[in-house]
């Protein structure tokens, strides 16, 4: 009715000139849902055009939220390393003491989370994270727009695990409260960003009435730096930068310095800003009277949205339908204190968890070709390396390039510091076997990285057994062959997340940038790897079949040509045929030298798991179902596919592609 009496009266129509301008300011909430913005959106377009159109999150005029922007913008001080690279983990929290007091009926309809988390968190994440906008103020928007997009989906697993509601004693005694209220006063969420400079930062945003104390602010802490001088002389805790809105407006940078006088110790010193110092402030009036400013100037960028508002719906629409059907049931917290649910602690464990495990220092048992080439990558990254080898002439030959050699998992193990963090880089059959010898040598906190072609299942049981002894366990696919190990490999990591994000920095440096990720619990890493293996037969048939018939076709085609026209800009581009480009250089079109190629394709059983795996889970996979099986009748009857098949296997993996065999 508001809107349609505003066009009866023609105040709704943009004039412009000296006649002014008409605009509309909303406050929020912006609709109770994504379908309610949206028809509200439609409503709004039957009498005012987006121009005039002017959403209200008053956050987005606090002076320290507007001191973020040029923070970053501003500056060269943070801004390049802005990113997943420095930035271990984000929480954003808006603690207040006061409670609902006189709001009941307001306030029970909506709650914590539509009151505050909604908009003002989510608007503080997007200006903390967004990209530069570099066109004015419409790409403000659209920055802020386009990084809430890629807030981590929710699935039913990670609303159980990862958010949380309460409810504050005395809550339903306050007038216009149900006496049966379900309604949170506060919550936590964890998430993290898919984009990919935010990939693998943890996120958490939590907001509550009645807290222990007022805390209004955004803490980004750093990740450990990967040479620490004096960290271990004392306590040590990685650096923070602080955006705090409340108790005081100002931005705070926490670091280290060495503490003066003769011990060589560290303590922790802070650079602080305060924009409000010996100043009083009222509360809204500054915020408030930006809004009307910038509303007379026409200045939209720190108003919101339409897109802005969908992307906060689609990202908090999930929890609250998720809290309704009470997949996560309300839990009470005492007035005037602050719940801890567990998956912050759990935060708080992993961030222990890095300053406990020295990252710096690994034991690679296996030095074949993957194996040697993880430990020169990360030799050549500044990591003491400690090599095991069967053979003890491969350990002795790597000696010379800084690697450390052992001769006996017990003498791996007491030469490694506590606790212990050992990579092994066998075959999947050995792996019993060495963990057998090995396992009575180490001790509890101790981890096993099993970075081989293991069955995802032996890695469940393994990582149990392992478990039951207090020793971590990670099972880790790794793709890229000896190349990739050499100098950056696709990493696949299952097990524990904490233990994950403990090791990070290891991963981080074996991977091409972004190049490594989580998978899931214990199993879930050499999963996805033996998927990925199961796809890889199927690709490198497909090319081997294509390949085969450009060779016998009736225009004497030169394959190195087609193989490097179709390696620029095709839809087949890929690492696989350009590795098939670089064959034809060294062996020729008919692959046919004594290095190569054999027309007889072996295979390492992750084809057949793969095959086995989705027959258990009634998937059809008839194309990875008939690479295998033309790998099995190869043996028999070679053909050129098995030559190109073998060719691609020589290329990025170094396997034996003789012709005589």
């Amino acid at each position: 009715m508001i809107l349609k009496n505003l066009a009866l009266v023609k105040l709704n129509l943009p004039c412009g000139g000296n006649l002014g301008w008409s605009r509309i300011l909303i406050e929020k909430p912006f609709g109770a849902n994504l379908q309610a913005a949206r028809q509200l959106q439609s409503l709004l377009s039957l009498y005012f055009k987006e121009e005039q159109i002017y959403r209200i999150d008053h956050y987005l005029f606090k002076e320290i939220v507007q001191g973020i922007e040029n923070f970053r913008f501003s500056n060269n001080l943070f801004e390049n390393i802005w990113d997943n690279s420095t930035i271990d983990s984000i929480d954003l929290r808006l603690h207040e003491k006061i409670g609902v007091e006189d709001r009941g009926n307001f306030y029970d309809q909506v709650g914590a989370l539509r009151d505050v988390g909604q908009n003002h968190l989510l608007s503080m994440l997007a200006t903390l994270t967004m990209e530069y906008p570099s066109r004015g103020e419409a790409d403000v928007r659209n920055s802020r727009a386009q990084i809430l997009e890629t807030l981590l989906p929710w699935r039913q697993e990670t609303l159980i695990k990862n958010t949380f509601r309460a409810q504050y004693s005395g809550y339903k005694a306050i007038q216009g409260v149900g006496s049966d209220s379900n309604t949170e006063t506060y919550f936590a969420l964890k998430t993290e960003l898919l984009a990919p400079k935010w990939k693998g930062v943890s996120i958490t945003l939590e907001a509550g009435k009645r807290m222990a104390e007022v805390q209004k602010e955004i803490v980004l802490t750093l990740k450990h730096p990967k040479v620490c001088h004096l960290c271990e002389v004392g306590k040590h805790t990685p650096n923070r930068i602080v955006f705090r809105l409340e108790p005081k407006d100002e931005i705070v940078i926490h670091f280290w310095t060495k503490k003066p006088g003769f011990e060589q110790t560290l303590e922790e010193r802070t650079f602080s800003f305060f924009l409000y110092e010996k100043q009083t402030k009222v509360q809204y009036v500054e915020e408030y009277a930006k809004v009307l400013y910038h509303a007379i100037h026409g200045n939209q960028s720190l108003f919101i949205s339409q897109n802005e508002v969908e992307a906060q719906w689609k990202f908090t629409d999930p929890v609250i339908e998720s809290w309704k059907k009470n997949l996560v049931p309300l839990s009470e917290y005492k007035a005037d204190t602050t719940p801890h649910p567990e998956f912050l602690q759990n935060t708080v464990d992993a961030m222990n968890a890095k300053e406990k495990i020295k990252v710096s220092e690994i034991g690679m048992v296996g030095l074949g070709k993957m194996g040697a080439n993880l430990a020169r990558q990360l030799r050549s990254k500044g990591w003491k390396v400690f090599g095991f080898n069967r053979t003890s002439d491969v350990t002795k030959s790597l000696e010379p390039e800084g690697i450390i050699g052992t001769y006996s998992l017990e003498e791996l193990a007491n030469k490694l510091s506590k606790p212990r963090t050992i990579w092994l880089m066998t075959s999947y059959q050995a792996v019993d076997e060495v963990l057998n010898e090995l396992v009575p040598f180490l001790e509890k906190g101790d981890t096993i990285i099993d970075g081989g072609n293991s069955p995802y299942k032996d890695s469940i049981r393994r990582a149990k057994e392992l478990d039951s002894k207090g020793i971590n366990f990670l099972d880790v696919g790794v793709s890229g062959g000896p190349d990739g190990a050499l100098n950056g490999a696709c990493i696949m990591v299952g097990g524990k997340k904490e233990l994950y994000e403990a090791y990070e920095p290891l991963f981080r440096d074996l991977s091409v940038k972004d190049g490594y990720g989580y998978m899931g619990n214990a199993g879930a890493g050499h999963f996805v790897k033996m998927v990925h293996n199961g796809i890889e037969y199927g690709m490198m048939q497909s090319i081997g079949e294509g390949f085969e018939v450009l060779k016998k076709s009736p225009f004497f085609l030169n394959l190195y040509s087609v193989a490097d026209l179709y390696n620029h800009s095709s839809v087949i581009a890929s690492r696989l045929v350009g590795w098939l480009k670089e064959a034809y250089v060294k062996f020729g079109d008919n692959l046919d030298t004594d290095e190569c190629c054999s027309g007889k394709v072996s295979q390492s059983g992750e084809g057949q798991w793969t095959i086995e795996t989705a027959k258990e889970l009634e998937v059809p996979v008839e194309i990875i179902e008939g690479a295998v099986e033309f790998r099995k009748k190869s043996q028999e009857k070679p053909s050129y596919t098995g030559q190109v098949i073998s060719a691609l296997r020589h290329q990025f993996g170094g396997h034996n592609a003789k012709t005589k065999e």
